[in-house]
């Protein structure tokens, strides 16, 4: 029996059983994410003598020479512009509602603060989403019609939004007052109904708010909260505003997937390519469950550096 040949496909089997076995021993000491990945590669590198690695040596050099061209942060966009917005139901929310002549009869006061708050909201933010794309339409009488209606409607989110600023400051503490008035008036600066310059000064004014909640219950604000105070002020172009915001949530909600998008969004706007792909690759190799906007830069850049 010829053997002549046999030794080298034993040495390259043998090699690449070591090879699996080492991958397969350091899988135990990757993080969750990672752990996966690296048992999945070593069995097939042991199911795939030899090609297998090259397989995947090849796969890593072209990956490699893909992410070395040059990098257009033109390609992202965060822009949150729409030209239609359509609410889904807050089924929590409104199985909560009664008529008021029930509501009244609540000994509960904060329940019914809350529920006359929520209902005016809500109303509210429904009415001119929903009649503001009758502002578009080409008939100029109904375009005219539906600008008077959130002319109207406007006018009274004003109202309340001045109402509550005044409650709340009343009893700065009142936490609960203040989350509300705090989601008020970022829902009216979300929908830009505002001319400019009174959008500018609400913007301020939500500010404050803010300053208030951070001031007297910190532990209330989420990550949530200061991305809305970033984005709001990047809106604007006022940066400064926009970096005390996220310099905050750095320190008081770390390791957050809102606090990673307020400094990604901080540093596209400033075109900081360097700090951009640091944060997001700090971001990639956390343990956070990202949404659909982190998961299309991580598709689009993959795991692209800047120098």
């Amino acid at each position: 029996m010829d053997t002549a040949g046999l030794w080298p496909v034993l040495i390259i089997v043998i090699i690449n059983s070591i090879l699996a076995l080492t991958l397969l021993s350091g899988a135990f000491f990757q993080k969750k994410g990672q752990r996966a990945t690296m048992l999945l590669l070593s069995w097939f590198i042991f199911l795939v003598p030899l090609f297998g690695l090259l397989y995947i040596l090849f796969g890593s050099l072209l990956n490699f020479l893909k992410r070395r061209k040059d990098v257009d942060l033109s390609d992202v966009s965060f822009s949150q512009d729409r030209e239609k917005e359509i609410l889904p139901p807050d089924r929590e929310t409104e199985m909560n509602f009664v008529p008021i002549q029930d509501a009244l009869a609540i000994s509960d006061s904060n329940s019914l603060r809350r529920l006359l708050l929520d209902s005016l909201r809500s109303n509210a933010k429904r009415t001119i989403s929903s009649i503001a794309v009758a502002m578009n339409s080409k008939d100029t009488e109904t375009s005219h019609y539906a600008a008077s209606i959130i002319l109207d409607a406007l006018s009274e989110c004003r109202s309340t939004a001045q109402n509550m600023l005044a409650q709340m400051q009343k009893n700065p503490e009142d936490v609960e007052m203040n989350l509300l008035t705090l989601d008020y008036i970022h829902d009216i600066l979300s929908m830009k109904i505002m001319n400019d310059v009174e959008q500018r000064s609400y913007i301020y004014i939500l500010d404050n708010v803010a300053e208030n909640l951070f001031s007297h219950n910190l532990w209330h604000m989420t990550a949530t909260h200061y991305l809305w105070l970033t984005d709001l002020f990047l809106s604007i172009k006022d940066y400064q505003m926009a970096d005390k915001w996220v310099s905050r949530a750095g320190v008081y909600r770390p390791n957050m997937l809102d606090t990673y998008k307020a400094n990604l969004h901080l540093y596209y706007e400033q075109q900081n390519q360097t700090a951009f792909f640091d944060c997001l690759n700090e971001l990639r190799a956390s343990d956070l469950v990202v949404d659909e906007e982190i998961l299309r830069l991580f598709r689009l850049y993959g795991g692209r550096t800047i120098k």
